[in-house]
């Protein structure tokens, strides 16, 4: 067995650097954008970032039965790689229907691109590889060096150049990406026999991708569509997810219904991580306006802090387990999952302190480190937990149904910023501006945190 990775995974891992610095940096500046470019009110730029953050976390469940059905992982990959480049550089426009089909391209192509080039990494490994492990933690870094450098890229070109001109960064780099997979003959050879349809078959994909990016360009360009379509999907992925579970009976049902309700709690969790993008974003740049932080970059550049503090924190929560698993202590995913809500929530309050003190770069910065640390404690736990607990046979689609609740977070996050900036101007109107809103969210997620505590022994009970 031979002791280096195959050159395959530095392309496929630089394909996700690619992705998430094309997503990290969209998400940390489309509010801003919005506000600036397009003079959109608060809560217009709110609900479309809602929207983005839903479809950039379910598109790839498309993604991948594209792949499995009818185009094969590579094909299916490089699609995604286009429709990515070309939906940045229709954002490039900075017209109001070009901003709305640029980011519905963009995240369909990154949808497409992000579940299978994940996918592709662990087909170049064979079952029991202790590789494969290795081989998913580079991808981790990378995606998260991808997540550091772009909010820092984004911010300096809107800087120096423009609102836009972080997008053809974004396009330059998925290009460089695609171009180095297509001349990579080994993952060419290796995926050359995969069951792909007909030629007709995927004809039709191509044209069925082009007229799902006008069609999702439509709630982007008309907001006040997104919430009846949100509404709908939450409909149909409930009804997904009782169907499946009224398929088995006794432990099964028990362990498959609490991992639908971890799913739950998580996307309710993921509903304040995302005020990254939008009550957190706003307030920093407040700061910077007011002259309480002294920089000229836009406030998206501290987006760069969530991405660095994972990568510098992995490897010590990775120590962290392996010491307190050697001690005989291990701490149920039920209750992993409250601890990682609890966290953020007072990461949240980081964010309180910097808005009610004159500390606030430390609140800003403790702000992201607990928000880190808190989606480094739940986020191994639930796989683990759908790994080991899930029904033979619909482990993937636990893993998708995840995805997709994160996806409804997304747009629930969105949500989250619009209640709280009301409860702020109704009943702490006498605070300083965003203090009302984080004690808000921070109370609603200790909540949360609270609740699952609460229940989590019942849980963990079910559960292996």
């Amino acid at each position: 067995m031979q002791s280096r990775h195959p050159t395959s995974l530095w392309v496929l891992a630089f394909a996700n650097l690619s992705d998430c610095f094309s997503y990290y940096g969209t998400i940390t500046i489309l509010v801003l954008y919005a506000m600036h470019v397009f003079q959109m009110d608060r809560n217009q730029s709110y609900i479309i970032y809602g929207f983005y953050a839903a479809l950039i976390y379910s598109t790839p469940v498309l993604g991948g039965i594209i792949a499995d059905r009818w185009l094969g992982s590579r094909k299916t990959l490089i699609l995604g790689g286009i429709l990515a480049i070309v939906g940045n550089l229709i954002l490039l426009s900075q017209c109001r229907y070009g901003f709305s089909l640029g980011l519905s391209t963009s995240v369909i192509g990154s949808g497409f691109y992000k579940s299978n080039s994940t996918h592709m990494i662990g087909m170049l490994y064979p079952d029991n590889d202790p590789k494969k492990e290795s081989a998913f933690t580079w991808l981790y870094v990378f995606c998260n060096i991808g997540g550091t450098l772009s909010p820092l890229v984004y911010g300096f070109l809107i800087y120096k150049a423009g609102w836009s001109d972080g997008f053809l960064c974004s396009a330059i780099v998925i290009l460089l990406s695609l171009l180095w997979l297509l001349s990579t003959k080994s993952l060419k050879s290796q995926f050359a026999t995969e069951r792909t349809g007909s030629t007709f078959e995927t004809s039709l994909i191509y044209a069925l991708s082009l007229v799902g990016c006008g069609l999702f360009s439509l709630p982007f360009f008309w907001p006040v569509f997104i919430a009846p379509v949100m509404i709908g999907f939450f409909i149909i992925v409930i009804g997904y997810l009782l169907m499946m579970l009224s398929k088995y009976k006794g432990l099964e049902r028990a362990r498959l219904a609490v991992l639908l309700a971890l799913s739950l709690f998580g996307m309710l969790y993921y509903a304040t991580v995302m005020q990254v993008g939008t009550t957190i974003v706003l307030f920093i740049q407040q700061k910077i306006n007011l002259g309480a932080i002294n920089t000229h970059l836009p406030a998206s550049v501290f987006g760069t802090f969530y991405a660095l503090f994972v990568i510098v924190l992995a490897p010590i929560f990775s120590m962290l387990w392996k010491a307190l698993k050697a001690r005989g202590i291990i701490l149920s995913a039920p209750i992993r999952l409250a601890l990682g809500i609890l966290i953020a929530g007072l990461g949240i309050m980081g964010f309180a302190v910097a808005s009610l003190t004159s500390y606030v770069l430390f609140g800003i910065l403790m702000g992201n480190l607990l928000l880190s640390a808190g989606d480094l404690i739940l986020m191994p736990a639930i796989y683990t937990a759908i790994s080991n607990n899930a029904p033979q046979g619909i482990k993937n689609s636990l893993i998708g149904s995840w995805f997709l609740f994160l996806a409804l977070g997304g747009y629930l996050s969105s949500l989250l910023a619009r209640v709280s900036n009301d409860f702020s101007t109704k009943f702490m109107a006498h605070t300083p501006a965003y203090a009302g809103e984080f004690i808000f969210i921070a109370g609603f997620t200790a909540l949360i945190a609270i609740a699952l505590m609460i229940i989590s022994p019942k849980f963990s009970k079910v559960l292996l």
